[in-house]
């Protein structure tokens, strides 16, 4: 059908159909070929035909092996042979290889170099370097469509055609979604994969078409994929027969989904149902006339920040979580959970001295459950073998956590015309801003410039806002600690993607799912009289230097000092309310200040502790329920990086 199209033309081709455009003529040709039979509508083949289909790989879903290129066809050492010297030159120096000798090493040595690139799973003939490249500017390129064309309770496919996404929709039948996301990693195969699987129906009600839609490929390129338009009955038949093939479950028994070897494993997502409003609305909304916030402006500007969508997605890319297969706002809590539960497992392999073969599998399960974008690197490398990369996983769940629930929080807010205040009530909580030459202002002015620790010298704080924050579910749960003695007011950092979360649900401890190894003193909430301390958990850099602070009220009560970390801390002696970690450096007590309401302010200078014999070089608090937490001001602070991220 291509092959009388130049190489020009056939990319140009392939790229308008978002398909990789990389490789000789004949890997062009091949891969149009079947981008171009796969948009036909779906007929029943031949057994003729349905061979033929098969070696030419339309079938090749049917092979398991959706991440890798198809292998290398013999014509290809011809194709090779009838290049002329300059496309030799070219082709080698793409691979940075040698470009000198007389054309016949040429051929020998290109065609060594496809032979390697076979092996290394990168059949298609551009080097692991230029498709690693390749795919980078394609993942930075999506980043931004993270968010894609919604309609009723699924996200449509960002990779389908405008006029597809401008007029389909995924079929719901009762509670039923036909949408899933299929993954699958193998991380001593070098396995990262997925398969996406959609049942469309055309909104025109004069004209109804029903489709099933698949897409597979390496997890963070956009793959390959088939259209096929059919009957309402053969479109949904199509969608449970490819859910079967590839899971060994029934799409209608997915509520009890059992994960096989070798097979893709389901990630449930959120569906939540939408007003009847929301889901007449055009794709592309209308420009609405910007008004004025009913917010006060410090208020407006602060939700702006902590509530702002594309900032989480980026957060997401970031971390290494490849939200395009798993879109912001549905990644479910039972996948979250799941994910700790697997990083459970694998603290317990760890600390038994378990088999290597063990955590390759429990890596597997992970990375199967929480996507990650690894490219075209060796994914073994990524084994989660180590206490440290545990811990960094760890961090990522929770991220995750966050990031699903300010999703949740703020998705229905598109057509607000006053976004900032629409935000503000559903974050449930009130903000005041403090007046910047008042004794409150001054006070935690006072307790910031203080407080930095001479280890976290990288970076000054830049104090921008301050406001008073009043959470009346919290209020009502602190009630009975509020007469505690030792109550402090302490500090307390996050992420700005987690901040949505924080206030609209407060400050909450980690699931008995999740590892004990990632928390030194227990599963509980961790506060520092030290600000730099609490600053570091706010993961800023030289690019992103906005961050946010809390300060809280801990009812402390007895503590229980301890020198060392004890993953057990959580079991507290009896009388004794709260853990304290005893560190080298601690604020100068003369100096503190006690407010009205007996609340202790930490806020003196550092000096040298008599505790030397102490693993921490700063004082934690950590309190195990939340009723014994009550917030009182939250900081807006630029980070000034003076030797880059600290």
């Amino acid at each position: 059908m291509s092959s009388g199209l130049t190489v020009v033309k056939l990319r140009e081709a392939l790229r308008k159909r978002n398909l990789d455009a990389t490789g000789l003529k004949a890997d062009l040709v091949a891969r149009l070929d079947d981008a171009i039979a796969a948009e036909a509508p779906t007929t029943k083949k031949s057994p003729t035909k349905k061979r033929a289909a098969k070696r030419k790989g339309e079938e090749e879903d049917e092979d398991d092996g959706d991440d890798a290129p198809p292998a290398p066809k013999r014509s290809k050492a011809d194709e090779v042979k009838r290049m002329t010297v300059v496309d030799l030159r070219a082709a080698l120096s793409e691979r940075q290889l040698a470009t000198t000798g007389r054309k016949n090493d040429l051929v020998e040595r290109l065609i060594a170099a496809l032979e390697s690139d076979v092996d290394k799973g990168n059949a298609n003939g551009t080097s692991a370097r230029g498709k690693e490249k390749e795919g980078k500017k394609e993942r930075e390129e999506e980043a931004k469509m993270v968010k894609a064309y919604k309609k009723g309770r699924a996200v449509l496919d960002e990779v389908l055609a405008d006029h597809i996404k401008s007029s389909c929709h995924v079929l719901e039948e009762g509670d039923d979604v036909y949408d899933a996301m299929l993954n699958q990693t193998n991380v001593g195969e070098n396995n990262n994969k997925y398969y996406k699987l959609q049942r469309y129906m055309a909104e025109s009600d004069d004209n109804s078409q029903y489709f099933a839609w698949f897409r597979w490929g390496r997890v963070g390129y956009k793959g390959q994929n088939q259209l096929h338009n059919l009957s309402r009955e053969g479109a949904k038949r199509e969608f449970e027969k490819k859910f079967y093939q590839k899971t060994r479950n029934n799409w209608r028994d997915r509520s009890r989904f059992v994960s096989h070897p070798q097979k893709y494993t389901l990630l449930e997502m959120d569906y939540e149902e939408e007003d009847a409003a929301k889901k007449k609305k055009d794709v592309v909304p209308p420009m609405k006339k910007q008004v004025q916030s009913k917010l006060d402006s410090r208020v407006a500007q602060f939700v702006s920040l902590i509530c702002d969508l594309k900032m989480m997605r980026q957060q997401m890319v970031e971390i290494g979580y490849d939200a395009r297969k798993m879109p912001l706002g549905k990644l479910s809590k039972a996948t979250i959970l799941k994910g700790y539960q697997t990083l459970k497992s694998i603290q317990g392999v760890l600390e038994s001295r378990g088999p290597p073969q063990t955590l390759l599998d429990l890596s597997s399960e992970f990375y199967t459950l929480i996507p990650h974008d690894f490219g075209f690197q060796n994914i073994r490398q990524q084994t989660i073998n180590t206490i440290e990369k545990l811990k960094k996983k760890i961090e990522m769940v929770e991220a995750l956590g966050e990031i699903a629930i300010a999703a949740q929080v703020l998705e229905e807010d598109d057509e607000e015309d006053d976004p900032a205040f629409a935000h503000y009530k559903r974050l449930m909580c009130k903000l005041e801003p403090l007046d910047q030459s008042g004794e409150e202002f001054k006070m935690i002015q006072e307790y910031l410039k203080n407080t930095h620790g001479q280890t976290h010298r990288s970076y000054d704080l830049i104090l921008q806002d301050v406001f008073k924050v009043q959470r009346d579910e919290e209020d009502a749960g602190f009630r009975s600690f509020s007469q505690t003695p030792n109550r402090m007011l302490l500090w307390h950092g996050s992420r700005l993607t987690n901040w949505t979360g924080i206030l609209s649900q407060g400050l909450r401890i980690a699931p008995p799912e999740a590892p004990s190894t990632g928390y030194m003193f227990g599963k509980g909430v961790y506060f520092a009289d030290m600000v730099s301390k609490s600053a570091n958990y706010c993961f800023t850099t030289s690019q992103n230097p906005r961050g946010v602070l809390l300060l809280c009220e801990v009812a402390l009560g007895q503590m229980n000092e301890l020198y060392q970390a004890d993953y057990n801390a959580n079991r507290l002696p009896p009388g004794k309310l709260s853990t304290k970690g005893l560190g080298r450096s601690v604020p100068n007590s003369s100096q503190f200040k006690t407010l009205p309401d007996g609340v202790v302010v930490p806020l003196g200078k550092p000096v040298k502790s008599p505790n030397s014999n102490t693993s921490l070089e700063y004082n934690e608090y950590i309190v195990y329920d939340t009723k014994q937490i009550r917030m009182r001001y939250v900081l807006q602070v630029d980070f000034q990086y003076k030797l880059g991220r600290y």
